[in-house]
């Protein structure tokens, strides 16, 4: 969802880039524009009438130098005439005047001028003590003007211009907005569903409007992986009943044979100390291809989630005890192996939901593994407390320590080189973490810890 909205943000903060760069480049244009009218020396404007008047000014007494720039001036700029009119409206001077326009004109005819049209010549006017100097352009070349406006009015029309341009603003915002949620929209149903293909969702989008393409592409990989998924559940069902039926056929025969007959041999008194030694050397170690058998079936139930969990109200304070008994029961010279179990009182009252077999499998299976790989014995040690509202169990052993690749494995999941037994430690961690708990080993491999 983060990241959706960060595409969202992104979409907003790229069209609102692009309005602002729009809005930019308008005003940019607008004063090349005005520049251009303005201030790029329009021919037809009064400041070139004023220079004209200028060079007619500065003529001497006879005026045929300041009259010749003038008319020079004049024709540079393409005026068509000028003419130089005194106070009674009569010529001072006269440039390419057409025959058919007065050349006398009376004041009101002068008062006319400021309508900018002689005879539908665009003309243009300026005065001075010289007099009122005249000059006129083609016919259709200019389009002079002349408005009288109310500054009410002028304005009236500038806050309309604003609030228009405002509203302009407003409006792109607004459909920006819009069409950006649609597209939110649009996008967070494809997020959510390969959000479900992550978790291992089947997913069924619309295969409509703008994300047809890539819905198709969701659905067929949904189904894609459906199947694959299906066919990985079978071959795991078949690998765990392959491993299930071959336990039980192993063990059968191992109970009936190698177990029954090597304990009868080794409790029939007339047997020979030597050949007692050797059938309980067979017992012993027919019991503990037993137990890997056992483990093996476990494993690979627990690895594909096919050992349902037995979830009732539990106290593993009465599990560790169950442990520690069965531990002290069970293995030959317990003397070789003092062990001290402490238990808090918070943790006595502790109570969870989850399966009481599994758990007294992992916890005897962390002391038997103490044992077996420390035959000269060795103090094993049992620490339950409450941390931080949570139970935490830590089982220490003075002997020769977990071997490093056994620690990485338990400890970030690497699985371990070389041969190396890690079936009874696994199984540990499985049942610890289908409990929702963690198993870590510390101190050296001599201490492991379980939390919940």
């Amino acid at each position: 969802m983060k990241s959706l909205m960060k595409i969202y943000v992104k979409y907003i903060a790229a069209a609102l880039t692009t309005i602002l760069a729009f809005i930019l480049l308008q005003l940019v244009i607008l004063g090349v524009v005005t520049a251009k009218i303005y201030g790029s020396g329009n021919n037809y404007g009064k400041y070139s009438i004023a220079q004209a008047y200028d060079k007619l000014s500065a003529a001497d007494e006879s005026g045929a130098d300041g009259q010749t720039e003038a008319a020079a001036y004049l024709d540079e700029i393409g005026a068509s005439f000028a003419m130089l009119l005194d106070q009674g409206g009569g010529p001072l001077w006269k440039w390419q005047v057409p025959e058919h326009l007065n050349h006398t004109y009376t004041v009101s005819e002068v008062a006319s001028f400021s309508r900018w049209y002689l005879d539908d010549y665009p003309v243009s006017v300026w005065g001075g003590d010289k007099g009122l100097l005249v000059v006129g352009y083609p016919r259709g070349s200019v389009w002079n003007y002349y408005i009288h406006q109310d500054m009410k009015d002028f304005e009236g029309f500038l806050t309309f211009l604003s609030l228009s341009f405002i509203f302009t603003i407003l409006a792109a915002v607004l459909v920006i907005l819009v069409s950006g949620y649609r597209y939110y929209r649009k996008m967070k149903v494809m997020t959510d569903g390969i959000g479900c293909l992550a978790s291992g969702d089947s997913v069924s989008l619309p295969e409509s409007g703008t994300m047809k393409d890539l819905a198709g592409a969701l659905n067929r990989t949904s189904d894609r992986l459906a199947r694959q998924r299906r066919q990985l559940e079978r071959r795991d069902e078949a690998r765990t009943e392959w491993i299930s039926g071959v336990s039980h056929d192993i063990r059968t025969p191992l109970s009936l044979v190698m177990v029954g007959y090597a304990d009868m041999i080794e409790s029939q008194p007339e047997t020979e100390p030597e050949v007692r030694k050797k059938a309980a050397l067979i017992r012993k170690q027919s019991l503990r291809i037993r137990d890997l058998i056992e483990d093996l079936n476990l494993a690979s139930k627990l690895e594909y989630n096919m050992q349902p969990l037995r979830l009732n109200p539990i106290s593993l304070a009465a599990i560790l005890r169950r442990v520690a008994a069965d531990l002290l029961n069970t293995i030959e010279r317990p003397q070789d192996y003092p062990f001290s179990i402490e238990i808090s009182q918070e943790f006595e009252e502790y109570t969870m939901e989850g399966d009481e077999q599994l758990l007294f499998r992992a916890f005897r299976n962390i002391l038997g593994n103490s044992v077996r790989h420390n035959e000269g014995g060795c103090s094993l040690d049992i620490n339950a407390s409450l941390e931080h509202n949570g139970p935490v169990i830590r089982f220490y052993d003075s002997g020769i320590g977990i071997p490093r690749e056994v620690c990485r494995y338990l400890n970030e999941g690497h699985k371990p080189e070389g041969d190396v037994h890690i079936m009874g430690l696994r199984i540990v961690k499985q049942i610890t973490e289908a409990h929702g708990g963690k198993l870590t080993v510390k101190s050296e491999g001599h201490e492991i810890v379980v939390r919940f």
